[in-house]
């Protein structure tokens, strides 16, 4: 703490001479990109601003260091306001602008829009997130899933996993891109089968802004039922090499960016490096699991003379997820230490988007690898050494090569955007477990390998009407697959999609879409083989449907604060049931591991419907924030035909997260969280307790026939974060202080079911039954007091 506050007071005195700070950069057409002279530039709610020269560059000079919002405006284009845009001392703030055409010839207006973006195709059921809004996030600690979750129609799990559940969806209905590539996970330790995990590893040091959509999917984006995660990564500077430090309490990380060449900077990059040591902070905890993740990323970007770029760009993450054998003293770590797995996985994404700006729009050619390999695996006593004490082990390895051509035209006042894409993926797996029966243990085995060939088109036009008051959009989008006969007919899974927003008076909105999606069942179900190798779903399963109603309404004012009501209605059909546990996959995906590994059908259907309100206050005269509320229905159906409530049926979700910057770059942020407990299934009590089913498992086995009849308690979370930054000549300094679950609030979960040790820490078998460990109830609660204090200097 002495250490902290020296440099508190060192930086102050270095920070007490003046600095000023530059912003700048060039406007350019969103779909030709070419330059926009005489652009107007100023800084929102100020009198400072400047104009585009001929070439569409501008400067705003003499600023203080800090944070500003800018309002970009031409006439024929929607204006346009970019939020939270940092000045430095240290370094030119670059900052390129693109603005979108109106689709009516309006040459001599100036279409003064929201400043909260949305589009014709998208006009309801999209938030906006910057990067500064995620740094200075209260308990998100840089982490953009922990963000998300603030938003309206979003809820979590448990609070040690990044799990996306949005309008009652499963955590494997989310998809995510990085200017416009996609990647399978945002996650470090995902669950396979599914998208959520322990720690998010897309750096924010890259982000740009995330456009974060809960519905109203573009034409362009499929294979997704609740969520579209759109990243856009910063571009490298183009002047000089600068680095920036982060170190926080379980990681550290270090990012370069500038031009390969001083002499031809028309190509930059920008690329960083972290690592965690949170294992070396579990271990002096005594924790029974130590996880360690490392990830690294890059951006490539060219600009051609022949008004084209390219961008190339990859990330990967390597994660181990090891128990510590050491801490087996308590009851409690005996327990996770008999049946937690270990766990390695990594995985790479390398992509490339080439673009070509034509007169009345653009084409772009996308092509990407990704790969991911897992490996979980279990040995009784975790004797790893001992091959007879195998209980199961698992790898797989997965692969993905992709190729998306794009087009975007305005034609007529048409916007017009279609394309194609394909996709070959290969997975393999192969799975070894020790299965207990009423007549004895078994040891079940396969190994599968299986290919696929996806195909997609696409298309949407958009056109506004009435000077600009209404806005209609029309998408069709088909996928297939060579997996079976079924998933290869076009017409099967045709989705269509409609969205329409009008404007009631300025400020004022009202929005409307409806499309029907389909997504993909995951690999490990499709995959899954018996004992014979007979490929056992092959034929019984299909795209996963839904059809999606949204409606809803949204008021701005001029003080950037946005109002926004919705309903929505979401009906699944064709979701995998798996067989041997009687169970929608749908109810799955919220544990480390592998998910979907099993006999199934398509006989699942689900429905989740809802209302969310919104307040959203991006930065105006030093607050910002945002409140929702969320009242969501989650069901699906059980083995009867019966709808029950799924395991994401949070039913009511209420977030407020506020912040204020003050004098002397102060910023100081809260945020509180209140939710409903998520539906359990109660423990099959007789069968866990059987010495053959617990020597295998090590843990309490569900009873399917009471599917999520029981609810965890209410939970609560306030979260506090502190910011002091400093700008100085040739460098800038920001300490942070951040503290999840500040008044270290538990929610009561249920209770454990675990297997009684005697004062040697062994099992004791039940006097009245040979056969059986004694049981008994232990409580399980969720929720820690986090707190994390931060550096990041950037040169």
């Amino acid at each position: 703490m002495k250490t902290l506050l020296t440099l508190l007071l060192f930086a102050s005195a270095l920070g007490a001479y003046a600095q000023t700070s530059v912003i700048t950069g060039k406007v350019t057409d969103e779909l030709t990109n070419e330059p926009i002279p005489f652009a107007n530039i100023t800084i929102q709610n100020t009198t400072t601003g400047t104009t585009t020269d001929i070439d569409g560059n501008y400067a705003l000079t003499d600023l203080k260091p800090g944070l500003y919002n800018l309002q970009v405006s031409f006439l024929g284009y929607t204006t346009k306001t970019l939020f939270d845009i940092e000045a430095y001392t240290n370094k030119k703030t670059i900052l390129n602008i693109v603005l979108a055409q109106s689709s009516e010839s309006l040459d001599e207006v100036v279409i003064k829009e929201s400043p909260f973006a949305k589009t014709a195709e998208s006009p309801l059921s999209v938030k906006t997130v910057s990067a500064n809004e995620i740094e200075r996030y209260p308990g998100g600690n840089r982490d953009i899933s922990r963000v998300i979750q603030s938003l309206p129609g979003v809820s979590t799990g448990v609070s040690f996993r990044n799990d996306i559940i949005v309008r009652g969806g499963s955590p494997n209905e989310n998809r995510f891109f990085i200017d416009g590539i996609e990647i399978p996970s945002i996650n470090h330790f995902s669950t396979q089968g599914a998208s959520g995990g322990s720690n998010g590893f897309i750096n924010v040091d890259f982000i740009k802004e995330v456009d974060f959509y809960s519905g109203a999917f573009p034409a362009n984006r499929g294979n997704t039922l609740s969520s579209i995660m759109e990243f856009g990564f910063k571009e490298g500077r183009n002047d000089r090499v600068a680095s920036r430090f982060t170190i926080g309490a379980t990681e550290a990380g270090l990012s370069l960016e500038g031009p390969f060449s001083k002499k031809k900077n028309n190509t930059t990059f920008i690329a960083s490096y972290r690592r965690s040591y949170q294992q070396l902070l579990f271990k002096a905890l005594g924790l029974p699991f130590l996880p360690l993740y490392n990830d690294a990323q890059f951006k490539i970007k060219t600009k051609f003379k022949n008004k084209s770029e390219l961008i190339v760009l990859g990330l990967g993450a390597f994660d181990k997820f090891k128990l510590n054998l050491g801490a087996n003293e308590t009851e409690d770590q005996q327990y996770i230490l008999g049946f937690l797995p270990y766990f390695n996985q990594w995985n790479y994404t390398v992509g490339a988007r080439y673009r070509k700006f034509t007169e009345n729009g653009n084409y772009l050619l996308v092509a990407s690898r990704t790969q991911q390999n897992n490996e979980n695996f279990k040995y009784r006593d975790n004797e790893n050494d001992n091959p007879d004490a195998l209980l199961f082990r698992l790898t797989s390895n997965e692969s993905e090569n992709k190729l998306r051509y794009e087009q975007n035209m305005l034609v007529g006042g048409f916007k017009l955007n279609f394309g194609a894409g394909y996709e070959f993926a290969q997975y393999e797996i192969n799975s070894t477990a020790v299965i207990p029966t009423d007549a004895g243990n078994y040891i079940a085995s396969y190994r599968s390998n299986i290919n696929q060939h996806k195909g997609a088109l696409f298309g949407q036009v958009s056109r506004s009407f009435f000077n600009s008051r209404l806005s209609l959009s029309l998408g069709l989008r088909t996928d297939i697959n060579s997996y079976n006969s079924r998933m290869a007919n076009p017409l099967r899974q045709l989705s269509p999609r409609f969205s329409a927003s009008y404007t009631l008076k300025p400020g004022w909105n009202i929005n409307f879409n409806t499309g029907r999606y389909f997504q993909l069942p995951p690999n490990t179900t499709l995959s899954y083989r018996d004992s014979l190798g007979t490929l056992t779903n092959k034929n019984t399963l299909n795209y996963i449907g839904n059809t999606q109603f949204v409606i809803g309404t949204d008021y701005t004012t001029q003080s950037n604060t946005r109002v926004s009501i919705e309903g929505f209605l979401k009906l699944y059909n064709n979701y995998p049931f798996l067989l041997d546990d009687s169970i929608s996959l749908a109810n799955l995906g919220a544990v480390y591991g592998v998910v979907g590994d099993a006999p199934a059908n398509s006989n699942s259907d689900g429905r989740a419907y809802g209302f969310e309100v919104s307040v959203q206050q991006k930065l105006f005269k030093g607050f910002f924030g945002i409140a929702s509320y969320t009242f969501a229905i989650s069901e699906f159906t059980d083995k009867n035909g019966d709808y029950r409530y799924s395991s994401w049926d949070r039913r009511h979700v209420f977030s407020i997260a506020v912040g204020k910057k003050f004098k002397r770059n102060w910023d100081i942020g809260t945020r509180f969280g209140l939710a409903t407990g998520n539906p359990f299934t109660p423990y099959d009590v007789a069968y866990s307790s059987l010495i053959s089913v617990w020597d295998v498992k090590g843990e309490a086995q569900l009873d399917y026939n009471q599917l999520n009849e029981g609810r965890n308690s209410l939970g609560q979370q306030w979260d506090i974060r502190v910011d002091k930054r400093w700008y100085f000549k040739k460098w800038s300094l920001n300490l942070y202080l951040d503290i999840r679950n500040v008044l270290n609030s538990t929610t009561k979960l249920n209770p454990d079911l675990v297997a009684v040790r005697d004062a040697n820490g062994n099992l004791v078998v039940d006097p009245n039954d040979p056969t059986r460990y004694q049981m008994k109830r232990v409580p399980s609660e969720d929720g820690l007091i986090l707190p994390s204090i931060g550096i990041v200097i950037e040169l």
